[in-house]
């Protein structure tokens, strides 16, 4: 037990010390800011334009005396930026969360005396101007606030750019491989307020439902976080607990020794197997944490762009369609081989809520119209499915994505895909008709297959696992149905069947 107490210290410890990576940068942004010089003097225009050069701030805010907002001020014209921050922090000025010149909570600190020869009537300094972080939801995440006095005593702050911090936090933690080696077999987890993994490193992989062996939040103002310490239950003793084991076991003898031996001999031997096996299980999911990284920066500097572009740059936007479809690619393919793992460890399952089939399934159409239109491949969409059903709107939209990915990549000549929804009582039909050469005779039978491909050239020029349509039917079947190659004069027909029950009275989507 004493050895048990000790390793958790120990595990704590080392979060402790991530947090204080993670803290360190946060005062950074703090330093930064407060570094500021008397903002309530800036003009408006000279506010946005500091919005627009600033990497790390999404909007600056100014507030008066009576803690209403003087910059942006509600009642005079607004861009489009600050409106969509209006529309974020409508609830914190409205309940005035944020202390102001005027607030009863806002009066100065008292002076500190500071002793010693020469201190004279100048002993005694005022404390620091008041600052302070304010942590709110909205969307999909959590959002901070920094605001602080100014030098001349108004009240001002900044929103922080959430994707860039967020991009800043992942990149100054440790690097998934090559990791270090005391982090060869566990993990560490950084975990939202909604339980969601932000990122992790480590080498060990923790069974879907396994508790962490420590947990330490994170400090203000992210103290909603909380990182999470992974490793198999045998590493307290063989880590920690062999020498305190083998001193209390010496005392029997030469047989005791004989007979821990015997014993580690066989626990090696049997496990070995175990342990390759897991390794291959394990490599598609390295692979998949692997691919998060650039996704992430990906998808977060996207959106940074999108909000600061002005709809006459045309050429700046053109880039951006290239990172959003590069991004949205590489989602599809993390998709497939995060799912792909979770079938291996037999963890596969449906996440069933209310919604519409026809609207996923525009959406779907939504990512891919571009992509099949630029290789000549018009879309045509007949839904007929719109009534309320219980489905996993994620899986759907993988099993349609993955067969409209097929289209676009071996579809050659093909220059017309029809997606037809319909709906009868509890089931549900989707057919996914292109015009293109078909799947060959000799690959029908195959196609399925996990892996298989009809033709591996490189000279064919189509990049692919061949495991798109083994998890499309493995994500059908588990929702009661099927998914099926149809015969039909030209090209390919795909049939999705899926077990969609009507909701219960009085349940909406």
């Amino acid at each position: 037990e004493m050895v048990r107490h000790r390793f958790g210290e120990l595990l704590v410890s080392r979060l402790r010390d991530v947090d204080g990576d993670v803290a360190q940068l946060l005062a950074e942004r703090e330093r930064a800011l407060l570094s500021e010089r008397a903002l309530s003097s800036f003009s408006h225009e000279a506010l946005r334009e500091r919005v627009r050069w600033s990497g790390v701030v999404r909007q600056y805010f100014v507030l008066d005396a009576e803690g209403d907002l003087a910059y942006p001020s509600p009642h005079g014209p607004l861009t489009a930026t600050e409106q969509r921050f209006m529309e974020r922090t409508g609830q914190i000025w409205r309940n005035r969360e944020i202390p102001f010149a005027g607030s009863d909570d806002d009066s100065p600190a008292p002076p500190t005396a500071e002793k010693g020869p020469g201190k004279g009537k100048h002993a005694t300094q005022i404390a620091p101007a008041q600052k302070g972080w304010h942590v709110w939801y909205w969307g999909d995440g959590i959002n901070l606030i920094f605001w602080w006095r100014d030098e001349v005593g108004n009240i001002v702050g900044a929103e922080l750019d959430r994707a860039r911090l967020m991009s800043d936090i992942v990149g100054m933690l440790p690097d998934t491989d090559p990791i270090e080696p005391r982090l060869a077999n566990a993990r560490i987890a950084l975990v939202d307020s909604q339980g969601a993994v932000i990122y992790q490193w480590g080498h060990y992989e923790p069974a879907e439902n396994e508790a962490p062996l420590a947990t330490s939040p994170l400090s203000p103002p992210l103290g909603s976080w909380k990182l999470d310490y992974y490793a198999p239950g045998e590493f307290v003793g063989a880590g920690y607990g062999r020498g305190v084991l083998f001193n209390v076991l010496s005392g029997l003898g030469v047989f005791a020794v004989a007979m821990i031996g015997l014993a580690v001999y066989f626990y090696r031997e049997s496990s070995r197997d175990m342990r390759e096996a897991l390794k291959r299980v394990s490599f598609v999911n390295q692979v998949s944490h692997e691919l998060k990284t650039p996704l992430t920066s990906i998808r977060m500097y996207a959106e940074m762009l999108e909000e600061r572009l002005d709809d006459a740059d045309e050429k700046p936007r053109e880039y951006l369609d290239v990172i959003v479809s590069e991004s949205q690619r590489l989602s599809r393919l993390i998709g497939n081989v995060l799912t792909f793992g979770r079938r291996q460890r037999s963890a596969l399952k449906l996440h069933r809520a209310v919604g519409n089939v026809d609207g996923v399934l525009r959406a779907v159409l939504g990512h891919f119209d571009a992509a099949l239109r630029a290789r000549g491949i018009e879309v045509v969409f007949s839904g007929a499915a719109s009534q309320v059903a219980e489905f996993d709107h994620d899986a759907l939209e993988q099993i349609v994505g993955n067969l409209l990915n097929n289209v676009e990549k071996y579809a050659a000549g093909a220059d017309r895909v029809e997606i037809v929804s319909m709906q009868d009582g509890d089931t549900v039909t989707v057919s996914v008709t292109d015009n293109g050469p078909g799947v060959p005779s000799h690959g029908k039978r195959r196609i399925f297959e996990p892996f298989y491909r009809v033709s591996d050239k490189l000279t064919d020029g189509v990049a692919g696992a061949g495991i798109g349509l083994s998890i499309a039917r493995d994500l059908a079947r588990l929702h009661g149905g099927d998914l099926t190659l149809e015969p039909t004069a030209e090209g390919a027909r795909f049939k999705v069947v899926l077990n969609a029950p009507r909701p219960i009275s009085g349940e909406t989507p």
